[in-house]
């Protein structure tokens, strides 16, 4: 049996090109926490992300904690690998900083018993398709309505179908003008998305909504707090368009309050905040016992893998240019589609070079 050599984690900190606003956040760097776990000369990798240092370093310190306990112990059992981790954090509790660190170490734990099976990790949970439609995330508040409609262009010219831009104001009347411009600008073939990154109140959310769908936007991605469920199935029930929600929530047991609640016609959960791969399949499966569509969030080049073996999955979110450069190799991607690779594992090694110049090494 393989056994786990050795841990190795790194704090990376990328500044994005210009600041990134949304309805609550202005994101200037992106924070990721990397780990490699050794195991018989193969290394799996996992990461999570946020946009604060000192949050990112707290979350390293969980991922150490969770996992050198592995160090001398078998990849292959990754559920007992999950319940001792889950079990480890009872008394912090297993939400926020604690999943996303469980996420790290699970994560690099499945592409390592992948790599033992010389098998891509998409086919080792029973993929049902070998691409993904991805849609672009882009167009924050603060980039003007021109270069958001030059981005779409740019997207729409490289053959994807659709797009996601942010809303969010306190008057959610500049939104709706903004993406009344993009439709005009785009026609009516092309998908818009909007995000409202949980802006909104409920009353403020529907009156937008209302205005949002009458121009074919195609999803409504958090209009309110995650945390009011109720409000957000009452925005979901009062518009015809698809609301969208997951990301924010954590685990399983956050997921299954909003399915329960009829919160939202699309989950889309986000890796890190599941707590890994194997909570996350977990969600997908809840998702698909009640017939509701999955569409992950971010972590594109892993939840494709994930998403792949989902028959209820449909897209997986893109951010072009914000994790590319983590990595060694490039992600396939022709005409919108994902092209889920054949390499052993995730197929994904982090970039030294990277790892050197943005590294922090305290």
């Amino acid at each position: 049996m393989v056994t786990i050599d050795k841990i190795v984690t790194h704090h990376v900190s990328i500044p994005f090109e210009r600041p990134l606003q949304t309805g609550n956040h202005i994101y200037q760097d992106l924070e990721n926490v990397l780990i490699e776990i050794h195991a018989g000369g193969r290394v799996g990798i996992g990461y999570a992300f946020n946009f604060a240092f000192r949050q990112a370093a707290a979350i390293r310190l969980i991922v150490e904690d969770l996992a050198q306990p592995l160090v001398g112990k078998t990849i292959a059992d990754r559920r007992a690998h999950a319940l001792a981790m889950w079990r480890q954090l009872n008394f912090i509790g297993q939400t926020g900083p604690s999943a996303m660190a469980m996420s790290v170490v699970d994560t690099a734990l499945w592409d390592l018993f992948a790599q033992s099976l010389a098998t891509p990790l998409h086919r080792l949970l029973g993929s049902v398709r070998s691409q993904i439609e991805l849609y672009p995330t882009g167009g924050f508040l603060a980039d003007p309505i021109e270069a958001v409609i030059e981005e779409v262009e740019r997207h729409r010219a490289a053959g994807f179908r659709r797009c996601k831009i942010k809303v969010g104001r306190p008057g959610w009347q500049i939104d709706v003008a903004r993406a009344g411009k993009l439709r005009a600008a785009v026609g009516d073939d092309f998908g818009i998305m909007i995000d409202a990154n949980q802006a909104w109140s409920v009353a403020d959310a529907i009156a937008a909504g209302r205005h949002f769908q009458d121009l074919g936007v195609c999803w409504y991605e958090e209009p309110v707090s995650v945390y009011d469920v109720a409000g957000t199935a009452r925005v979901a029930d009062a518009l015809d368009m698809p609301v969208a929600a997951g990301e924010s929530v954590f685990t399983r047991y956050g997921h299954l309050e909003l399915l329960d609640g009829k919160a939202c016609d699309v989950l889309m959960p986000n890796l890190m905040r599941c707590g890994g791969p194997t909570e996350f399949m977990e969600v997908g499966a809840l998702a698909a016992a009640r017939q509701v569509p999955v569409s992950s969030h971010t972590f594109t080049e892993i939840s494709a893998h994930l998403v792949a073996a989902m028959p209820n999955a449909t897209f997986c979110e893109y951010l072009p240019g914000w994790w590319e450069k983590l990595f060694n190799e490039e992600p396939k991607i022709v005409g919108g589609m994902f092209h889920l690779p054949e390499r052993p594992g995730l197929g994904l090694s982090f970039s030294r070079e990277i790892i050197e110049r943005y590294g922090s090494h305290g």
